[in-house]
């Protein structure tokens, strides 16, 4: 992937199992593209990924046990609520999605569809899809915004 003249440099990060971790700068200072580097969808040119002590720097992204919660939370829209939390157990095993979707809020939605949801309960179904499959490091590239505060500081 060519990004220009645009480096992340020197970036080390220890964090810690739990924590919740955060990020903070301006627009085009490289946030989401240090989120695409650790989920595998962008390859450094140099330098290492580690999780638990694993060098996961050429795993191809679903192998390194990582969702991703973008700000516009990409539903595919000719499923259901329940088959888009369903989706990512296609590929590895998972929680239960009820369970996962009663925990975000979404358990009385899942036989909607995504056009007739809020901002805020799109973003309930996209963070129920990534938690359903249990991931080791959860990214969240400014998830929360669409979020009730309620609800925002209940999850945090």
């Amino acid at each position: 992937m060519d990004l220009g003249e645009f480096r992340l440099r020197d970036v080390n990060l220890r964090i810690k199992d739990g924590e919740y971790f955060v990020i903070l700068g301006p627009t085009g200072a490289g946030k989401s593209v240090l989120l695409e580097t650790i989920a595998g969808f962008i390859r450094p040119q140099r330098g290492k990924i580690l999780m638990d002590g694993m060098d996961v720097t050429c795993l191809p992204p679903h192998m390194r046990g990582v969702s991703v919660v973008y700000q516009d939370f990409q539903l595919f829209p000719h499923m259901s609520v329940e088959e888009n939390i369903r989706y990512p157990l296609k590929f590895r095993s998972g929680r239960d999605v009820r369970e996962v979707a009663e925990e975000v809020g979404v358990k009385h939605l899942l036989r909607r569809r995504p056009e007739t949801l809020s901002g805020g309960e799109r973003q309930r179904v996209a963070l129920a899809r990534a938690l359903v499959s249990e991931p080791k490091v959860l990214l969240l590239d400014e998830p929360t915004a669409s979020l009730d505060p309620n609800f925002r500081n209940g999850i945090r």
